[in-house]
């Protein structure tokens, strides 16, 4: 994996990220990265803020703030809660 990010916490959270992703999705650290870099490409919002608003989301805690987060993976995350509440 290849980024650069201003700060270890953001590096930190991006690693969270990406490990969702990899748990939500069931692929590779590397597509989790590329599908991040996408959006990032996709909205213009930096990776950091990024990743933080999917950490936000997928923990429950999102905010108007973490919107853009929430439009791209509020439904794979919802999909995820109710599977694991149906098991």
């Amino acid at each position: 994996m290849s980024y650069r990010v201003v700060g270890d916490t953001s590096r930190r959270v991006i690693d969270v990220a990406i490990g969702i992703l990899v748990g939500l999705r069931g692929c590779s650290d590397q597509a989790a990265f590329d599908e991040l870099v996408r959006v990032v490409h996709e909205t213009g919002i930096g990776i950091g803020r990024l990743a933080t608003g999917l950490v936000a989301v997928a923990s429950g805690s999102s905010t108007a703030e973490h919107a853009e987060a929430f439009t791209v993976w509020g439904d794979l995350i919802d999909r995820a809660r109710l599977v694991s509440l149906a098991n």
